[in-house]
């Protein structure tokens, strides 16, 4: 199942709007929140192993309060549907819990079921004595290691970049934390494509293509390729992960939460329209089979 594997991985990408310059210490000290992102935003995107589909992933925002302070939680769930967790069950949780302020991470959370594989892990980060503190629940280790001035998880990184905007031909170096170490990211973006969605039609998209030094993120011996709406959302539209034996396809399936432009609305109408079909059983089983 390393297809799926794959998709699991590839599911960190999701989300993201590769679409910034190089962050600086002037960013790392007040930010505003991308102009197309609300708190409150959900989006869900369905993969597909070739043809199949396979799972679902689900990314949620929101306040929450610890400690008397006001952060932002970002969280990644990816669920295998009935059809492959009968042969391989998936239950992937990541979260990013950010200080809005200045959008760094203050910790980051990563639990994974996958198959018998178990995964439970929380990196903390202190700024002050600019250090990460790493623990391994099911492994029983710990690891203390630097981190620069604006140092942040492969999440929060992620929405950090949708205030900006990547341009064509342009090949950009970052550093993110993943796997309890500091790594090399390269993106590279390609030219302003159409993706045609089943569900929002065509959306013109940067075709972006990026390359890391550490799994987690993407596979050494595979290739990824994401597309990026141009609207304000900076949403990914499409996503394509390919390894010797297989590809993985995920696309943008639902767009939920405060606002009122067209990924709402469509969403709004689909959603409708679906509840009005599922009054008919006959077509409710249909839909519930296509959905496996």
């Amino acid at each position: 199942m390393n297809t799926l594997r794959l998709s699991i991985l590839c599911s960190l990408f999701l989300a993201a709007a590769i679409t910034t310059t190089a962050s600086d210490e002037a960013a790392a000290q007040q930010f505003t929140l991308p102009p197309g992102f609300n708190v409150g935003e959900e989006l869900v995107y369905k993969v597909y192993w070739g043809f199949i589909p396979v799972g679902k992933t689900r990314i949620v925002s929101r306040w929450i309060e610890e400690d008397g302070r006001r952060l932002l939680a970002i969280r990644y769930r990816t669920r295998s549907n009935r059809f492959i967790a009968a042969i391989y069950p998936v239950d992937d949780l990541i979260e990013s819990i950010i200080d809005p302020t200045t959008f760094l991470p203050v910790r980051f959370v990563k639990k994974l079921k996958e198959g018998h594989r178990r995964n439970d892990e929380v990196t903390t980060f202190d700024f002050e004595k600019g250090e990460a503190h790493w623990v391994d629940y099911f492994k029983k280790r710990t690891k203390t290691y630097p981190i620069d001035p604006d140092t942040r998880d492969i999440v929060s990184f992620m929405y950090f970049m949708r205030a900006h905007r990547f341009e064509s031909g342009e090949r950009r170096e970052f550093r993110v934390m993943a796997d309890e170490k500091i790594y090399d990211l390269f993106v590279s973006a390609g030219d302003i494509e159409e993706v045609k969605l089943k569900r929002f039609g065509r959306v013109k998209s940067i075709r972006l293509e990026p390359e890391a030094a550490f799994e987690g993120l993407f596979v050494r011996k595979g290739k990824v390729t994401v597309w990026v709406s141009r609207d304000d959302r900076s949403l990914v539209t499409r996503m394509v992960g390919s390894i010797p034996v297989a590809s993985i396809h995920v696309v943008l399936w639902e767009v939920r939460g405060p606002g009122d432009d067209f990924w709402i609305q469509r969403t709004n109408e689909i959603l409708h329209k679906e509840n009005d079909e599922k009054e008919d059983p006959e077509v409710e089983k249909a839909l519930r089979e296509l959905d496996e």
